[in-house]
């Protein structure tokens, strides 16, 4: 790796268990480390919503023919995540979390300054 190389995006399925069933997601981390997309592919019937809403194509489907839609969603372009999070208040399946840690820490600074 040259010393001008980004650092590349992470993937990183999880699994977890909830009410005696397994939910597979995958994790998305942006190169810088500062936003995570997290898409629970259990959730996702591939409705498309979440790629017509994202302006920075960061999400595309993917053909799942074991969905209902026959597709799943997937983070194609995660740096170009700008954490506006539409498509995880537009996804009708809360399928989608987006976390910007930037945004959250300058949350809890602005609760301290006020508290």
């Amino acid at each position: 790796m040259s010393n001008n190389s980004k650092p590349i995006p992470q993937v990183i399925p999880i699994s977890e268990e909830s009410a005696g069933h397994v939910i597979e997601s995958v994790e998305s981390v942006s190169s810088d480390g500062q936003i995570i997309i997290t898409i629970h592919q259990h959730f996702c019937k591939g409705c498309e919503i979440c790629e017509e809403v994202c302006p920075k194509d960061v999400l595309k489907m993917v053909v799942a023919p074991d969905r209902w839609e026959g597709t799943t969603v997937e983070v194609v372009n995660m740096d170009n995540c700008n954490a506006c999070m539409l498509c995880e208040y537009q996804c009708p399946d809360f399928a989608i979390e987006v976390r910007s840690l930037k945004k959250e820490k300058k949350k809890k600074e602005e609760k301290k300054a006020v508290g």
